[in-house]
């Protein structure tokens, strides 16, 4: 995160000649300017490598932000407000596809619970129902939990999402896995 400020302010003050005095800033500064630089792996977003980089740079421009692209990283300025903003965007996104899932009758999941950093996902399923091709639903939470993650600033390395499908009748957990997990199997 780089941050950079500005800030000062200067006051002259002239005497004139029937000794009254008045002040007059020379600089004001109202407020700070600050940015904050997110690395974000271009993976993360576009799995397939469809997006050009002017592409990801021209939909960074549309909402106000700046990007640049650098092979697998993507580096988005933006102020701490647009941070937030954007955060908690992908945290109400998160929320409306886990309340889409629980919708969905086509599949066992009864309810998803996910913690504020979105590093630990709990997906209660009917244990009746479950079947192993479900735990594949996953991959979706590891995502959103690993792009949620860089744009909260933790680095590449640091980021993992656990994932933990429990049966809603009986709490045993059914399967469990993390982002970090993935990430090993796949690079073998």
């Amino acid at each position: 995160m780089a941050a950079l400020a500005l800030g000062g302010c200067s006051a002259a003050t002239v005497q004139s000649p029937a000794g009254a005095s008045s002040s007059a800033p020379a600089i004001e500064v109202e407020e700070a300017v600050t940015t904050v630089d997110v690395r974000i792996a271009r993976s993360l977003f576009d799995q397939d490598d469809a997006l050009t980089d002017e592409q990801i740079v021209a939909a960074a421009r549309e909402k106000g932000i700046a990007a640049t692209v650098d092979g697998d990283t993507v580096v988005y300025s933006m102020t701490p407000a647009q941070q937030a903003e954007m955060l908690e965007q992908m945290r109400s996104s998160a929320r409306d596809t886990a309340d889409d899932l629980v919708a969905d009758e086509t599949n066992a999941v009864t309810a998803v619970d996910f913690d504020e950093a979105m590093t630990s996902f709990t997906v209660s399923v009917d244990g009746a129902r479950y079947g192993m091709l479900q735990s594949l639903l996953a991959l979706g939470f590891y995502l959103q939990g690993a792009l949620f993650q860089q744009f909260n600033g933790v680095g590449a390395d640091d980021i993992d999402v656990v994932v933990s499908f429990v049966d809603d009748a009986t709490g045993e957990v059914l399967d469990t896995g993390s982002y970090q997990e993935m990430r090993k199997n796949l690079q073998q």
